[in-house]
């Protein structure tokens, strides 16, 4: 049986992810990517016409052992994620199951 990892990258600094992961109760790895260099390979980076910034779009992805994406689920508000079901039906679908903690 296969299993999966959950991590997350976004563009803050290792410290300000490791107060988020603390604060929210993540017991899950938290990447900086503050170079942009993942967050533009996924070719994930947009404006933001609220901040004239350029921003990540929140995305979510399943790749498999060789790093080929299998599945993923992108959008442009920020406060949306997909339900855990849905990737968990995401994983199972693909043949792989969650790694035990």
């Amino acid at each position: 049986m296969r299993t999966t990892d959950v991590l997350a990258v976004v563009v803050d600094p290792p410290d300000r992810n490791a107060q988020v992961a603390a604060d929210v109760g993540l017991d899950y790895r938290i990447l900086s990517d503050a170079d942009l260099r993942v967050i533009d390979a996924y070719d994930l980076r947009h404006d933001d016409p609220a901040s004239g910034l350029s921003i990540a779009r929140p995305a979510s992805f399943l790749l498999d052992a060789n790093g080929v994406v299998r599945w993923r689920d992108l959008t442009d508000n920020y406060r949306y994620r997909p339900h855990p079901d849905a990737i968990l039906a995401a994983i199972d679908a693909l043949g792989a199951a969650p790694a035990s903690r």
